[in-house]
């Protein structure tokens, strides 16, 4: 189910910033959400960037999608997807980055929401 989510949403989601987070520091990738690899056993996802810059996860550590659709600061829609472990930590969380392209922002928003209709806003992954 997780590889479905991650197929669909990369399908609309272009730019994003990929962040890892814990107590002590983060981590953001700027990157196109494009180039998405599943290892053969399904269980390892490996988000590729610019210039060679990677990041992997274990897809079976996540327990829950959430989609999230905010207001950020500056009152401009924020849209995310963060992915959940057993105890309710963020593992990875993708922002979707506002397009320099004010024509594609419409269309992005519009793909969100259908995967906020298609997933629901959580979506439990725990076996």
């Amino acid at each position: 189910m997780l590889q479905q989510i991650l197929e669909d949403c990369k399908q609309g989601f272009a730019e994003v910033v990929l962040m890892l987070s814990n107590e002590a520091a983060s981590a953001e990738v700027y990157t196109m959400f494009d180039d998405l690899r599943f290892s053969d056993d399904g269980n390892i996802v490996t988000c590729m960037a610019e210039g060679g810059t990677h990041l992997h996860l274990y897809m079976d550590q996540v327990k829950q999608a959430r989609f999230i659709h905010r207001t950020n600061d500056d009152g401009l829609p924020s849209y995310s997807l963060w992915l959940m472990s057993e105890a309710d930590e963020p593992l990875l969380r993708v922002y979707l980055r506002k397009s320099e392209q004010d024509e594609t922002n419409q269309p992005r928003h519009d793909h969100f929401m259908g995967l906020i209709e298609k997933y629901g806003e959580t979506v439990d992954l725990a076996s």
